[in-house]
């Protein structure tokens, strides 16, 4: 006569219900996804309206020049129909023509970043310059892509900071170029925004 086999102790009961229940959870879909992607679509309705801006810009670039000249603008900002994204227009009286640049910020809902384009009346009239890509992580955006200077190859870098800690001011804006890939950077041009009550 065969034999049958003793009942299960109590504890390696326990322990097959254990193992089981872990494969079954690891295979289980919710438990193997990834984090939800953040909804960045609203990272820069901050700056939707009209603003007052004081500039400091580094003429001499990639000379080690510590002259900055500081100038004011004013910029204006909307919405894009669709929650595609924003535009800004940015004018100062600083140059001698006046000048008028444009800014073109588009969000992809698939990958979570901002493209951002800038065009100008002075550097480069009717054409669109190359974009930036990035994101928000908490107050600060950084924003970054290749671009060329003086007919070298470089990187440039936006860095938005909201809400800078201990400043009367609603966000900062800087842009730094690197002639090396991104070891160095090289700050060259800085905005301010306080709100334009006109």
């Amino acid at each position: 006569m065969q034999k049958l086999p003793r009942p299960l102790t109590l504890f390696a009961t326990v322990m097959l219900l254990a193992a089981f229940g872990g494969v079954v959870y690891a295979e289980t879909p919710a438990a193997t996804a990834g984090p939800a992607m953040r909804d960045g679509s609203h990272d820069f309705d901050f700056e939707m309206g009209k603003w007052k801006m004081h500039n400091r810009r580094l003429p001499k670039k990639f000379v080690g020049s510590h002259d900055w000249v500081e100038f004011d603008s004013h910029s204006e900002a909307h919405p894009m129909p669709g929650v595609i994204g924003n535009e800004d227009v940015y004018r100062t009286d600083y140059f001698a023509k006046g000048f008028v640049g444009l800014t073109f910020r588009l969000y992809n809902p698939k990958t979570g970043l901002w493209r951002i384009y800038w065009v100008d009346s002075m550097s480069q009239p009717g054409e669109m310059g190359t974009s930036v890509v990035g994101k928000f992580t908490g107050n600060v955006g950084v924003f970054e892509g290749p671009d060329t200077y003086d007919g070298k190859p470089i990187v440039v870098r936006y860095t938005w900071t909201v809400n800078p800690k201990g400043s009367p001011i609603t966000a900062h804006f800087e842009q730094a170029f690197s002639a090396d890939g991104g070891k160095t950077w090289e700050p060259n041009f800085t905005n301010d925004l306080t709100r334009d009550e006109d």
